[in-house]
């Protein structure tokens, strides 16, 4: 007893300077080379995801331990920072155990009591006692007593459950003291269950053990003993053992998520920030870092719980998973594979604004909206569109040029959430346009009131139909598109051109005259052709004849004679049973378009009636040909 009482008497004395003479319980390479550096480390506890570690330190020139953190970067495990003031005081602060989602932190906080030492009650005077600190957005809060501490507690080991906490207590057995493990439960809400001691553990360390997990189940204790060496000498010797939890104090049920972050590119491992939240609330539950050099990151998933798992990296595209936890029977371990892009491949879908054709730009820019500076990036150009690798992390502006419709910028933001690696754009481009103004008059000087305009655009799939209204109507058209325009008035025959409005011309003015319709006035169908020796009309001859079902649709009083001819090739009964046929075919498709067969009468005039001699080629061509004829109005 007289020496139990003299080692506790030297212990106090040597306390400040060398922490009962305790050398570090866990040498970890780690912290190797800031031992040798001259601090102090004791009591050293790895994160869940083993890329940070917590640990008590006397730092060269201070006079009492705190706890510090450091942290893996690309490998290499950067300067130790001392904790906030809420978490170290003027006491010493030792035994860091952090839970698996580093939200809260289990510490002792040591002191001693002068007044005791002075009066001789030794063992009195020293304390340890359990303290905790939540962090909260990031800031740890000011640190307070456990529920459930003494005194005399030591080694806090937090479970990867966040509830089941492990610690030494001190006892007193025959006036020697001894520490035993205990353990107890956090149940939310300032409420712990009442501490149980482990009764299977032999209470025979000297100084309070150490623990860290091995499994669900097994605990590696680290603990002093005396051996004695000879008479009255003894040598302190630390022993490692394992302990084998009892079903009541092992860690309740919990889940583990692995997973490597890699670029989609390079197959490179990233350093990526892991995002737990909860899938109801939106609350973020857990936050993780990637080992840089390996890309592998670990977090543990609590039962009763469904998470959204947001994986992200600066100036990387997001990664996104959910896990349903709420059936802890289906709680296993899970492996994911996570691919993310430094590129945003973007796809544009460029079409024509009001037709919705596809019409891919011509050329494009890409510039750097904050810098201004243009960009030289891979451009796939596909037939419909054009596909760009753009640098996550900016916003640039692309401009695509088309002749004949007007430039277009489109701003991409790279800075928010980027959810895929690929995405795409339907971009509209509008048409340059310009006005046609134009004015209807008669031959005859009587004015037009009434008509209808139609064009159609020979360059694109446009058909534009609008009444005239006197006295000028305005149309827009798209700059250097060919617009075949056919102008109907009822009492008039139909008037049709070409045009349209070089680049250059602001505005166009059309002056059209029309016919009057009168009794026995012919009209010749331009673009009227049949297939080579026969009366099957073809394809290009449909535009025309609609011109001459519109007519008439204008114009119900009117009847009309259908006449065919031919050149002077091939003999007379030929040429007239040809042309008879071709005026009956040009007939019909008039009936087919609605028009009553009492208004319509054919016939076929073979090579009786040539408009100029048939003495080249040139002149053969302008004798076949198509005509009708007013017969009545």
């Amino acid at each position: 007893m007289k020496r139990y009482y003299s080692i506790i008497l030297v212990s106090i004395l040597l306390y400040p300077a060398g922490l009962f003479g305790q050398k570090d319980l866990q040498s970890l390479p780690e912290l190797r080379k800031f031992s040798q550096q001259g601090w102090k480390i004791q009591h050293a506890h790895y994160s869940f995801d083993s890329l940070t570690i917590y640990f008590s330190a006397l730092e060269p020139g201070k006079s009492d331990y705190d706890l510090y953190v450091t942290r893996s970067r690309a490998g290499m495990w950067n300067v130790p920072e001392r904790m906030c003031d809420s978490i170290n005081t003027s006491a010493d602060e030792l035994w860091p155990s952090v839970a698996s989602d580093e939200h809260r932190l289990y510490f002792v906080r040591r002191t001693v009591d002068p007044k005791l030492l002075k009066s001789g009650h030794f063992a009195q005077a020293l304390t340890d006692r359990l303290y905790t600190s939540d962090n909260i957005r990031g800031e740890w809060q000011q640190a307070e007593p456990s529920m459930v501490a003494s005194s005399h507690d030591l080694s806090p080991l937090v479970l990867p459950d966040n509830q089941t906490v492990i610690y030494a207590r001190q006892e007193v057995e025959k006036k020697r003291r001894y520490y035993a493990l205990f353990h107890t439960r956090y149940l939310g809400y300032g409420v712990w269950t009442l501490p149980v001691r482990l009764d299977s553990l032999e209470r025979r360390s000297l100084y309070g053990p150490y623990m860290r997990q091995l499994g669900d189940t097994v605990l590696q204790v680290t603990e002093m003993q005396e051996q004695e060496r000879e008479k009255k000498q003894f040598d302190t010797i630390y022993i490692n053992r394992q302990v084998t939890l009892p079903r009541s104090m092992r860690c309740a049920q919990y889940g583990v998520l692995t997973g490597v972050v890699t670029d989609e590119n390079t197959g490179r491992a990233i350093e990526a920030n892991i995002r737990l939240y909860d899938a109801i609330t939106a609350h973020l539950l857990d936050e993780a870092l990637t080992d840089a050099t390996t890309g592998r990151f670990r977090v543990a998933l609590q039962p009763y719980r469904k998470y959204n798992i947001d994986i992200t990296a600066p100036d990387c595209s997001h990664y996104y998973l959910s896990i349903d936890c709420t059936n802890p029977d289906s709680l296993n371990n899970r492996h994911v594979l996570v691919q993310i892009a430094r590129n945003l491949s973007i796809r544009v879908n460029t079409y024509d604004a009001e037709l919705y054709t596809p019409e891919p730009p011509e050329r494009e820019v890409i510039r750097n909206e904050n810098t201004g500076k243009t960009l030289r990036v891979h451009t796939k150009r596909e037939e419909l569109g054009r596909v760009y690798d753009l640098p996550i992390g900016e916003t640039y502006a692309l401009t695509l040029y088309r002749r004949g419709y007007v430039d277009t910028t489109l701003l991409i933001n790279t800075r928010r959430d980027v959810r895929f690696s690929t995405t795409e754009f339907d971009v509209p481009l509008n048409p340059v346009k310009k006005p046609l103004e134009l004015r209807l008059d008669n031959i005859l000087d009587s004015t037009i009131t009434e008509g209808t305009i139609r064009l159609r655009n020979r360059n694109k799939h446009e058909i534009i139909d609008m009444p005239y209204n006197p006295p000028t109507t305005t149309i827009m058209l798209r700059q250097e598109d060919e617009y075949e325009m056919v102008i109907q008035s009822p009492g008039h025959f139909f008037f049709d051109t070409i045009v349209s409005i070089p680049e250059g011309y602001d505005r166009q003015l059309c002056d059209v005259s029309l016919k009057p319709i009168q009794k026995d006035m012919v009209v010749q169908l331009k673009n009227i052709q049949f297939e080579n020796n026969s009366y099957v009309l073809t394809p290009s001859s449909h535009a025309e004849l609609d011109k001459v079902v519109l007519l008439m649709e204008a114009n119900p009083e009117l009847k009309i004679e259908l006449s065919a001819h031919t050149d002077d090739i091939g003999s007379d009964a030929y040429n007239d049973q040809l042309s008879s046929r071709r005026g009956e075919a040009t007939m019909e498709y008039i009936v087919r378009k609605g028009i009553d067969r009492s208004r319509l009468s054919s016939i076929g005039y073979g090579k009786r009636r040539p408009l100029v001699p048939n003495d080249s080629d040139e002149n053969r061509a302008i004798n076949r040909r198509v005509e009708f004829k007013v017969t009545d109005f």
